[in-house]
């Protein structure tokens, strides 16, 4: 017997879903995770665990309170309205959630509010073993269990091993898992400023040749704003006294929302996209940014995490041993669709919107007037969006 039916290296927010899940359909389950846990104001930071605005899908709202992980005290604020523009060309396309017979796209939650959820459930549930702070030596691959070796030398074995740890995945790394990366030269600037008006229920996304806008919707009226630029004028902006950046971002923006004022603290994230070859190995699985990782223009990378460890909570519940080659092999096909999607449509609206080709960019606009002018395209467009790409799990429907 092993000491565990699943191992998951990395508890961000994606590892720590899936342990929740893993858990309550009775599992045994440990989380490897290296950031220490700390008391009092520190006590969420993982790195995941920040002040980045999420927005996080219907689908994947579903999924969440499938899971037990959206309580009401929960702060979150819903997405009615998308407003989608290009900057210095035609192109707008304005999305109601009322016109696709919904209540709202989704809701922005703040990953560090969400990150005391996770905590809260990991704690609670017997069935997990939290190794923390541990880190990940290396392992063996055996006919039935994996070896896994921590970095004290202690060691455990375990049916399956998850690699939920991001993009520079030792899990993949070890298992030979090969992945095609692309580095953007792109870094988002991530910061919350308070407009001068702005509905509270709306998102906005504005596409400029230097890389796209998102402001979203939090609470007390204020904006979560994710700024892309080239890496080296990024870390100029870090740099900006507030005054500067109000301009500049006024600039980028226009004035439609009143003008901008009082920008919070500011924090800079490296954007690359990894696509991995094949999501499992023998008695090995990725999820998250460790099997994918894409550009957060539309805002897809946290849902397509979530919609992996979903379908992974689906899939094993009907297996004996969850890291058999019909477990992982079905775990594979349910999700390649999806992640393939995901990672082609991210990587090319990062890419139409900023090539510097004028001919690549008027096309980029058109894109926007027909998905504005074609209904048949914009209820495609919504129901990607939304995570509702088949195959759709009952967790993501909204049947746990």
């Amino acid at each position: 017997m092993t000491d565990y039916d699943i191992m998951l290296a990395g508890g961000g927010l994606v590892g720590a879903a899936l342990a929740v899940g893993l858990a309550r359909g009775g599992r045994r389950v440990a989380v490897i995770e290296e950031t220490a846990r700390k008391t009092g104001p520190q006590a969420n930071q993982r790195p995941s665990y920040d002040d980045r605005t999420l927005v996080i899908n219907a689908a994947s709202l579903n999924i969440l309170a499938g899971l037990g992980l959206l309580p009401d005290t929960l702060t979150r604020m819903p997405v009615r309205e998308i407003h989608i523009t290009r900057a210095g060309g035609f192109g707008h396309l304005q999305l109601r959630a009322t016109d696709h017979q919904r209540d709202f796209f989704g809701a922005v939650i703040v990953a560090r509010e969400l990150g005391q959820v996770m905590l809260a459930a990991l704690d609670q549930h017997e069935a997990i073993t939290q190794l923390c702070p541990a880190r990940l030596e290396t392992f063996a691959v055996e006919s039935d269990h994996v070896r896994v070796r921590l970095g004290d030398g202690s060691l455990a074995t375990t049916r399956l091993l998850v690699g939920s740890d991001g993009t520079n995945s030792m899990v993949r790394q070890i298992a030979g898992i090969d992945a095609e990366r692309h580095d953007y030269g792109q870094s988002a600037m991530i910061f919350n400023v308070q407009p001068g008006r702005a509905p509270r229920d709306t998102a906005w996304e504005r596409f400029t040749p230097q890389g796209p806008l998102a402001l979203l919707p939090q609470p007390q009226g204020r904006l979560g704003t994710v700024w892309i630029d080239r890496s080296e004028r990024i870390d100029a902006a870090m740099h900006w006294d507030d005054e500067t950046l109000i301009r500049r971002l006024t600039a980028r923006f226009g004035s439609g929302l009143g003008g901008f004022s009082r920008p919070g603290k500011r924090a800079r994230y490296p954007l690359v996209r990894l696509r991995s070859r094949h999501p499992v190995a023998d008695r090995i699985a990725l999820v998250g940014n460790a099997a994918n990782s894409v550009h957060p223009v539309s805002a897809q990378g946290f849902n397509l995490g979530l919609r992996d460890a979903a379908a992974m909570i689906e899939i094993l519940a009907g297996q004996d041993d969850p890291g058999s080659v019909e477990a992982l092999a079905a775990y594979a096909a349910a999700r390649f669709a999806d992640q393939d999607a995901t990672v082609r449509y991210t990587d090319t609206l990062a890419r139409a919107f900023t090539n510097p080709s004028l001919l690549a960019r008027a096309g980029a606009g058109l894109g926007l007037a027909a998905h504005a002018a074609i209904p048949g395209l914009s209820r495609r467009l919504v129901q990607a969006a939304m995570g509702f790409r088949d195959p759709v799990t009952r967790l993501a429907r909204g049947n746990p």
